[in-house]
């Protein structure tokens, strides 16, 4: 039951927003150049898209790397463009659960994710307006499912473990979240999620 729950924390990619990976080629021009898979597991081994997530690079220093790993000379503009591509609408309904849930505990973003998507999500999604803090990784310098992250955003809160429900649509993602001692939902869609809310809170 989550009746005694004093606060909500989502995920933000494929849990409020659609992603799109496969768009950032085609808006490069790229598509049928380099394959989707290919693309991603250049990025994956070279380890950059982590970096930015944390942090520790600023996209211009992302840029450069993309070009270099790719294998050819983006235009910063045409590139930003398509890196924000990715980021699509909000999940229809995620709203009303979101609305619904700050009526009652406040709510609170914890994402895996860096300054451009940040801000191109902000623009996509109404529901992030009803939260009272966004936590995130480049802001954290950590990364889920590092349980670190999880032990930062509830002392951010101020709230023990057992006081907050997190969901996520990744796997590894809820399982450390579950060690840390959250109350915990792996997301497959705000049909479900919805669902799940009403029966848990009676």
């Amino acid at each position: 039951m989550l009746s005694s729950v004093k606060a909500y924390v989502f995920d933000l990619g494929n849990v409020i927003v659609d992603i799109h990976i496969d768009r950032f080629l085609p808006t490069l021009g790229l598509d049928g150049v380099l394959s989707e898979n290919e693309a991603l597991q250049r990025y994956q081994e070279s380890g950059i898209n982590s970096e930015f997530e944390l942090g520790k690079i600023p996209f211009d220093d992302f840029h450069r790397k993309s070009c270099d790993l790719l294998g050819f000379e983006l235009n910063k503009e045409l590139f930003l463009k398509a890196w924000n591509e990715m980021i699509g609408n909000e999940k229809p309904g995620m709203a009303e659960i979101i609305s619904a849930c700050s009526g009652k505990a406040p709510v609170y973003l914890l994402s895996n994710t860096n300054d451009p998507h940040y801000h191109a999500a902000l623009e996509k999604a109404p529901s992030l307006h009803f939260m009272k803090d966004h936590f995130l990784s480049y802001k954290l310098n950590l990364l889920k499912p590092d349980p670190r992250i999880y032990v930062e955003t509830l002392h951010r809160i101020g709230l023990p473990a057992k006081d907050v429900f997190f969901t996520d649509d990744l796997e590894e993602n809820i399982a450390s979240a579950k060690e840390v001692g959250l109350h915990t939902l792996q997301f497959e869609s705000p049909e479900q999620l919805k669902q799940y809310l009403m029966n848990a809170t009676g």
